[in-house]
């Protein structure tokens, strides 16, 4: 399955994640984001349950949610976190229970809170 996204009738962007989230999809994963922060305030993603994520896709996904929050929109995600997500923050060293500015002062989704 390849990077996606669709609009609802709210206005809200879903992007799907397809099955990898990896430095090889990096640039099609960051298009996408740019594209959908620049035509909705309010951005998500949904994660195939099995994908693979790198920690160049935790940075891309990290960026967007900063991205976001500069122009005063949200960038989080539907659904379930994937386990891949909570692996390579843990095994890279950047989990992070710390609170983030860009997320409204609470744990960092995408370094440690995600769940």
């Amino acid at each position: 399955m390849l990077l996606n996204s669709s609009v609802r009738e709210d206005g809200e962007i879903i992007i799907t994640s397809g099955d990898q989230l990896t430095i090889e999809t990096a640039a099609e994963f960051s298009r996408i984001v740019c594209e959908a922060l620049e035509a909705s305030k309010n951005v998500a993603i949904e994660f195939e349950p099995a994908v693979k994520i790198d920690i160049t896709g935790v940075q891309v996904l990290c960026s967007a949610c900063k991205s976001a929050a500069q122009s005063g929109a949200t960038f989080a995600f539907h659904g379930a976190a994937p386990q891949g997500l909570a692996d390579i923050t843990a095994s890279s060293g950047a989990e992070r229970r710390a609170v983030c500015k860009h997320n409204n002062n609470s744990t960092c989704i995408w370094f440690g809170g995600a769940k």
